[in-house]
């Protein structure tokens, strides 16, 4: 807190997971909001989770944290055209400049996965380390179902 009241920054708390916190851990969150919130906000904190944390925040003993919660967004799956560049993206920032998945490649990774990043990350890695096993230069739509078979999405 000495961070906003001293220096006037305003720290940012991300906790991610939340889905997987008990009730009571919740509940102490809840408390930290209680802080001075009326008239300043000392820090700013981000929950983030899987989809379960809005069943668990539906749960009447966790209402008081629920009501607490200004901005609420749920991430949807990458569309089909946004995967190419989100793939290529990764690549280059793992050093590569050049992306090596086929067309072919990225329609299955998107038919595997519903855009859901975790998943196209998984399955995209398990399709490189199969790549590579078979020193292929290229990542095409066989290589992605063999990841898939192995990834057992």
């Amino acid at each position: 807190m000495s961070l906003y009241y001293n220096q006037k920054i305003t720290p940012v708390i991300i906790l991610d997971e939340v889905q997987k916190l008990s009730n009571s851990i919740l509940e102490e969150l809840r408390l930290l909001f209680n802080f001075k919130m009326d008239s300043e906000n000392p820090f700013i904190l981000i929950l983030s989770g899987q989809s379960q944390i809005r069943n668990k925040l539906q749960l009447a003993v966790n209402a008081p944290l629920k009501q607490r919660i200004a901005v609420k967004y749920v991430m949807q799956g990458l569309k089909p055209e946004e995967l190419s560049d989100y793939i290529f993206t990764r690549l280059k920032s793992a050093g590569l400049h050049e992306n090596i998945f086929t067309q072919a490649a990225i329609e299955a990774i998107y038919s595997a996965s519903k855009g859901v990043p975790r998943l196209v990350n998984s399955l995209a890695t398990s399709s490189l380390m199969y790549t590579c096993s078979i020193k292929q230069k290229h990542v095409d739509e066989e290589i992605v179902y063999q990841g898939q078979k192995d990834f057992d999405i």
